[in-house]
C-alpha cells in the first residue's frame, strides 16, 4: 500500500488522512513542524481588545493555525461593522467553529486570490494576525489598496526533528509520498534529506514554489488546499510514475499543431491600445535628425512629429510620450518649464491638431534641460537636491498641464515627486491631468543610447536617486509609496531585464502597471538583427509579449507604430 506522509500538525490533518484512506492509500501523520504560540502576547492582546471594541472594519485570517489563539474574541462576539475574510475553507470552517460570521473566502484560495476579490475600500482599517514568519505579500497588496493595516504575531513554527535518524524512530520509513503543507515544512523536508524517490506534492502554488527554492523536485500540486483537493493532487503524482515513458497520456503539443490552434490558445496577446510610442522632439532643426545610436529613431521637427504622431494613430496605437531637446541649456533647465520652451510647444501643437484621437504624454524631467545632465537641481556642492527639484518638477507639471499635456511622466526619481506634482496641479485646477511615476527606474547601462537621442550633457551618474539594478525590494517599496501619494500609473523601467520586479508590482497595484522598453533594449535587437544574428520581426514581438505576460498593461516601445500595423 503507498504510504503518504502528513506532515501537517493537529486536528488540521485528519481530514486530509480520512480523503487519502478513502482512494485506498496509508496516510501517517509525522508533523514536521511545531505550532507555537508567541511567548509575549501583549500586542496581540491589545489588538484584539481593539478588534472587540470596533477599531477594524475587517479581520483578515490567513490560517486556521491563527484560530485557536483568538478564539476567545471570536466567541465574545465582534461588532456588527467588523467583516471577516478567510483565505480558504478550511479556514473558514475553523473560524465558523468558533463563532465568527465569515464574509468572504476567495476562489482561488491564496494571497493573490484574497487580493484579486478584495471588497474594501480606502480608508479602511484591518487587523492582519499570523504568523512570525508570514510572506508580506498579504500586507502590501491590502496597504497598497488603501487600508490602514495592523499585523501582528500570533505563532510560530519550528523544526520537530534535528535529524533524519530522529524522524526514522516516529516509525515513518521511506514513504513513497510527501505533503508539503507550508513553506516551513518545505524547509524541513530539504533539510532531512528524504528519500529520493519520494514523490513531493505541494499544497499550492506558493508552496511549491518554495519546493522549487529549495531544490525539491514537485510531481503535483493540488488545485485546492482541501481534503480532496490534497488526495487528488497525491492520487495525480502517483499515476503520473505509473506510467510507460514511451507511452506519453499528457500531450500538450496537440495544442501546437497548426497555427491557428496555437493562435486560438495564446495566453497572452497584444493590442495595438497597449502600446504607447515615445518620440524625440527638438528645437532648431530643419529636417528629422537620425540617431546614429537608435537605428530607424529620429529627432523630430514639429511637421515631422505630427506625421509620425498621425500614423500612429492610423495604426492603433494607444499614446505617444514625448521628449523634449531643446537648443539652449542652463542649471536650472529653465526651457523644460517655458511655455515657449520646445516641449511645450509640442505638446500644444499636438494637442490642438489630434485632440482626443491619441493620449498625449509629456516626460517630466530635467535631464534633457539642464547644461550637467542631471534629473533635478544642483546644490553648491554639485549634489541633486531633491526639495528644490520638487518645486521646479511643480513649475514644469504646470506648464506642461497647461500645454494640453494628458499624462505626466515623473521620470526624475526623487521622493515626494507625485504627492508634490499631484497637490500643484489640483491647487491649480488640472483635476484630470494624470500622472504616471516611473516608480522603480533603475540606473541601467541600457539608457546609453537614449542620452544621444536628448543630447544629454551628463556629469558623473545617477545612481543617488535611481535604484540600484541589485535591489528587488526597493522597487516594490517605491512603487508603494507612489501609489499612496496619487499615482494613476506606475511603471517599471528598463522592461526586460526587470521582469521580476514589474511581475510583483503587478500583484501589488491597484492602478494600471507599464514598463519601459527602453533604447538599449531596442538598440540591442536592432543591432543584433542588423548582423544577421536574429530574427528581428520575431525577436521585437517576442520581447513586447514576454514584457506583457510579465504583468505590464501597456508598454512604451520605439516599435509601437510597427507593432500595432502587424497586428491589423
Amino acid at each position: 500500500m503507498t504510504r503518504v506522509l502528513i506532515s501537517r500538525d493537529g486536528a488540521a490533518a485528519e481530514p486530509w488522512a480520512d480523503a487519502l484512506r478513502a482512494r485506498g492509500l496509508d496516510p501517517v501523520l509525522v508533523p514536521l513542524t511545531r505550532i507555537r504560540e508567541v511567548e509575549d502576547r501583549t500586542a496581540l492582546d491589545a489588538a484584539l481588545a481593539g478588534l472587540t471594541a470596533g477599531d477594524y472594519d475587517w479581520l483578515v485570517i490567513t490560517s486556521q493555525n491563527t484560530v485557536p489563539a483568538i478564539a476567545g474574541a471570536l466567541r465574545s462576539g465582534l461588532p456588527e461593522s467588523t467583516r471577516v475574510a478567510a483565505v480558504g475553507e478550511a479556514t473558514a470552517d475553523a473560524l465558523r467553529e468558533s463563532g465568527a460570521r465569515v464574509d468572504l473566502v476567495p476562489r482561488v484560495q491564496s494571497a493573490a486570490g484574497l487580493l484579486r476579490e478584495w471588497p474594501g475600500v480606502e480608508g479602511e482599517r484591518a487587523l492582519l494576525p499570523s504568523s512570525s514568519r508570514a510572506k508580506p505579500t498579504l500586507v502590501h497588496g491590502l496597504r497598497s489598496a488603501g487600508l490602514t493595516v495592523d499585523q501582528v504575531d500570533v505563532y510560530d513554527s519550528a523544526a520537530e526533528f534535528a535529524s533524519r535518524d530522529e524522524l526514522a524512530a516516529t516509525g515513518f520509513a521511506g514513504a513513497d509520498v510527501v505533503v508539503v503543507s507550508s513553506g516551513t515544512v518545505a524547509e524541513q523536508v530539504a533539510a532531512l534529506e528524504l528519500d529520493d524517490r519520494a514523490l513531493v506534492v505541494a499544497i499550492g502554488e506558493q508552496t511549491a514554489a518554495d519546493c522549487l527554492e529549495l531544490g525539491l523536485r514537485v510531481t503535483s500540486v493540488a488545485d485546492e488546499p482541501s481534503a480532496d483537493g490534497i488526495a487528488t493532487a497525491v492520487i495525480r503524482a502517483i499515476e503520473q510514475t505509473k506510467r510507460p515513458v514511451a507511452v506519453p497520456v499528457d500531450r500538450p503539443r496537440r495544442l501546437r499543431t497548426t497555427e491557428p490552434m496555437r493562435r486560438l490558445v495564446r495566453e497572452t496577446r497584444i493590442h495595438a491600445s497597449q502600446l504607447v510610442l515615445p518620440m524625440f522632439v527638438a528645437e532648431g532643426i530643419s529636417q528629422p535628425h537620425p540617431i546614429s545610436a537608435m537605428p530607424g529613431q529620429v529627432q523630430h521637427t514639429l511637421d515631422s512629429l505630427a506625421r509620425a504622431v498621425e500614423e500612429s494613430i492610423d495604426a492603433g496605437v494607444g499614446g505617444v510620450m514625448l521628449f523634449g531637446v531643446p537648443e539652449h541649456k542652463d542649471a536650472e533647465g529653465t526651457q523644460a518649464s517655458d511655455p515657449d520652451g520646445i516641449l511645450n510647444r509640442a505638446t500644444r501643437f499636438l494637442a490642438d491638431r489630434f485632440g482626443d484621437a491619441t493620449v498625449v504624454q509629456t516626460d517630466l524631467c530635467l535631464d534633457e534641460f539642464t547644461d550637467h545632465g542631471h534629473c533635478g537641481v544642483l546644490d553648491s556642492r554639485g549634489r541633486v537636491d531633491n526639495d528644490a527639484t520638487l518645486r521646479r518638477f511643480n513649475e514644469i507639471a504646470l506648464a506642461q498641464a497647461a500645454a494640453g499635456s494628458q499624462l505626466l511622466g515623473m521620470s526624475g526619481m526623487m521622493d515626494g515627486q507625485v504627492a508634490s506634482a499631484r497637490a500643484a496641479l489640483d491647487a491649480a485646477g488640472y483635476f484630470d491631468t494624470a500622472i504616471l511615476a516611473y516608480s522603480a527606474k533603475y540606473a541601467s547601462a541600457l539608457f546609453g543610447p537614449f542620452r544621444e537621442a536628448v543630447d544629454s550633457s551628463l556629469k558623473g551618474h545617477r545612481r543617488s536617486y535611481q535604484q540600484d539594478p541589485a535591489n528587488r525590494r526597493e522597487g516594490l517599496r517605491e512603487a508603494l509609496l507612489d501609489l499612496a501619494e496619487g499615482a494613476d500609473v506606475v511603471m517599471v523601467k528598463p522592461a526586460t531585464w526587470y521582469m521580476d520586479v514589474l511581475a510583483e508590482v503587478k500583484q501589488l497595484s491597484r492602478v494600471p502597471v507599464w514598463a519601459y522598453q527602453v533604447s538599449g533594449e531596442y538598440s540591442m535587437i536592432e543591432a543584433a538583427a542588423a548582423n544577421g544574428w536574429i530574427e528581428r520581426e520575431r525577436a521585437i514581438v517576442e520581447s513586447v509579449t514576454s514584457i506583457v505576460r510579465a504583468g505590464a498593461d501597456t508598454v512604451l516601445t520605439y516599435w509601437a507604430t510597427e507593432i500595432a500595423r502587424e497586428l491589423r
